[in-house]
C-alpha cells in the first residue's frame, strides 16, 4: 500500500497530472464517438458531411450483374452532369415579367417672338418633310399661322421621333390637330367644348363720338362697324347724333368653365336720335333686320371678279384624296383666272389677314357684316392691308400663281360661321325680308329684345 501509494503521489505530481488530464479527455472521445458512429466493412459507406439531404447526396456506384465497369462509370457521369447543369441553373425573375414600353409623352410649346414653324420642327429635331405634309394639309384650312407668342403648340412623337400629330388651341372652346395617317400625310381634326352663352343687355349715351362711347361700354370694332353698316341711309353718326343721346344694345357672350370665349357678339340694338328711335336685329341666317322684317345687311356678290370665268376645280367637302384615300377637302372654287385678273371683296367688311403660305401662297382673309367671310388664294399681288375696311366690289388682290398650283387661277372661298361652304350655291344676302316661314322665330325674338332694351332688364344666361 506504501508503495501504490508513493507511486499515485508521483504520477499526479508536477507536468505528470497534464498528461493524465489529456489521456482522460481522449478516452472519453473515443467511447463517445463509437456510440455515435456505425460500425461497417464497406468504406464506401463513408461519405463527406454536404449542406444537402441525404436525397440529394451523391450516389454510390453499384456494379448490376449485367454491367461492366466502364457502363457504371458512365451512367454516373450522366448523373453527375444533370446534377450540375440542375444545380447551376439559375432562372431570372425579371425574365418572367412581361416588359411594358411607357408612352412617350406630348411636347407642349410656347410661341415665341420671331419664332417660325421651321425653325419648331429643328428645334424639336422634327423633319422637315413631316413640316411640308403638315403644310399641305393646312392649305385648306389656314389654322397653323400666323404664330401668334404665348401661343400653344402640343407635339407627339413616336419612338423614332417622327411626328404623329400637331395639336394648336385655338382658344379655350377649339382646338385643331393634324395627325398623320398610314400613308405619312396627315388629316385635319378638331376639338371643340360646348359654350355657355349669357345674353345682356347695356344702356349708354352719347359722351363725346359714337365711337368712343360704344368703346367705353365694350363693344368691339367690328360690333362698331357693324351698327354703321346696317343703320347707314337713316342715320348720319357724325353730324344727327348729340351728347346725351341714348342707345342700348343686347349683346351675347360666351364661356367656358367661367372663363371668356369669342367675341362679343351683337343681337339687336336701338338709337335715338332728333326724338327718332331706330332699331335692328339679329336672325338666324346672320343678316340684321328691322322690326318689320326688312333686310338691313348688305348683299354680297357671287362672283370675286367683274367677269364669270370658268371654275377649273368645284368646291367639294367630301373629298378624298387620289392616292391616301383620306380625306382631302377643296374648301372653295378654283377659277381659270388669267395672271393679273382683279379681284374683289364679295361684301362690305374688314380686312383680318393677308400673309404668305408655302402652298397656298398669296392669301388674303376678309370679314363681312354678320357671319360671313372670304378667302382668296394664289394671288400675285396684294392691294390691301390687314385692318383696312372693304366695300363690296373694291378691288383688293390681282390673281397669280403663287404657292401650289398646277396654273394660274384663283381660288375663292366662303364661309360662313366659321365653316367653309359652297359660293356658287349657299344662300347669301340677297332676301329683301324674314322669310314668311321663319316670321314667327324672328317675331318672339324681336319681341324679347325690346323689352329688355327699354327696361332696366339683368343678365339673361341661356345655353347653345
Amino acid at each position: 500500500m506504501p508503495f501504490i501509494k508513493r507511486l499515485f503521489s508521483w504520477a499526479l505530481s508536477g507536468p505528470r497530472v497534464w498528461f493524465w488530464l489529456f489521456f482522460v479527455v481522449f478516452i472519453f472521445l473515443l467511447l463517445v464517438y463509437k456510440s455515435l458512429v456505425p460500425v461497417t466493412d464497406n468504406p464506401q459507406d463513408y461519405v463527406l458531411p454536404d449542406n444537402k439531404s441525404s436525397a440529394d447526396a451523391p450516389r454510390a456506384p453499384r456494379l448490376a450483374s449485367n454491367q461492366t465497369a466502364e457502363e457504371v462509370d458512365q451512367a454516373e457521369l450522366s448523373a453527375d452532369e444533370s446534377d450540375a447543369e440542375a444545380r447551376f441553373t439559375i432562372i431570372d425573375p425579371l425574365q418572367q415579367i412581361e416588359t411594358v414600353k411607357a408612352p412617350i409623352p406630348a411636347i407642349e410649346y410656347v410661341i415665341k417672338s420671331g419664332d417660325t414653324l421651321g425653325r419648331i420642327f429643328s428645334r424639336l429635331g422634327l423633319s422637315r418633310e413631316s413640316m411640308y405634309a403638315v403644310l399641305e394639309a393646312d392649305q385648306e384650312y389656314l389654322v397653323l399661322e400666323p404664330l401668334i407668342p404665348k401661343d400653344k403648340f402640343t407635339f407627339k412623337i413616336d419612338e423614332k421621333g417622327e411626328l404623329l400629330q400637331i395639336t394648336r388651341r385655338l382658344d379655350v372652346s377649339k382646338s385643331v390637330s393634324y395627325v398623320r395617317h398610314g400613308r405619312g400625310g396627315f388629316t385635319y381634326e378638331e376639338q371643340i367644348k360646348p359654350i355657355r352663352y349669357t345674353q345682356t343687355v347695356i344702356h349708354s349715351k352719347i359722351t363725346s363720338s359714337f365711337y368712343l362711347s360704344a368703346k367705353k361700354i365694350g363693344l368691339s370694332d367690328a360690333n362698331i362697324l357693324m351698327i354703321h353698316d346696317v343703320l347707314q341711309g337713316r342715320v348720319n353718326f357724325r353730324k344727327d347724333l348729340r351728347v346725351d343721346d341714348t342707345f342700348d344694345v343686347v349683346v351675347k357672350k360666351g364661356s367656358i368653365d367661367g372663363i371668356r370665349v369669342g367675341e362679343t357678339q351683337l343681337e339687336a340694338l336701338q338709337i335715338t336720335v332728333k326724338g327718332q328711335t331706330y332699331r335692328a336685329f339679329f336672325h338666324s341666317d346672320g343678316r340684321f333686320y328691322d322690326q318689320d322684317g326688312n333686310s338691313l345687311t348688305p348683299a354680297l356678290l357671287r362672283w370675286p371678279t367683274k367677269q364669270e370665268y370658268r371654275i377649273s376645280s368645284s368646291f367639294n367637302a367630301n373629298r378624298l384624296h387620289p392616292i391616301t384615300g383620306h380625306p382631302a377637302p377643296h374648301n372653295g372654287v378654283d377659277l381659270a383666272t388669267p395672271s393679273g385678273t382683279e379681284v374683289l371683296a364679295t361684301g362690305d367688311g374688314i380686312v383680318t389677314r393677308v400673309a404668305n403660305h408655302k402652298y397656298a401662297g398669296k392669301y388674303v382673309v376678309v370679314n363681312y357684316t354678320g357671319p360671313y367671310g372670304s378667302r382668296f388664294l394664289h394671288l400675285n399681288k396684294v392691294l390691301v392691308k390687314q385692318g383696312q375696311q372693304v366695300k363690296r366690289g373694291q378691288v383688293i388682290a390681282l390673281s397669280g400663281n403663287t404657292g401650289r398650283t398646277t396654273g394660274a387661277h384663283l381660288h375663292y372661298e366662303l364661309h360662313v360661321r366659321g365653316r367653309p361652304v359652297n359660293p356658287m350655291t349657299a344662300q347669301i344676302p340677297t332676301t329683301q325680308s324674314v322669310p314668311q316661314s321663319q316670321r314667327q322665330e324672328y317675331d318672339a325674338n324681336v319681341q324679347q329684345w325690346i323689352e329688355m332694351m327699354t327696361s332696366k332688364a339683368a343678365e339673361k344666361p341661356y345655353n347653345i
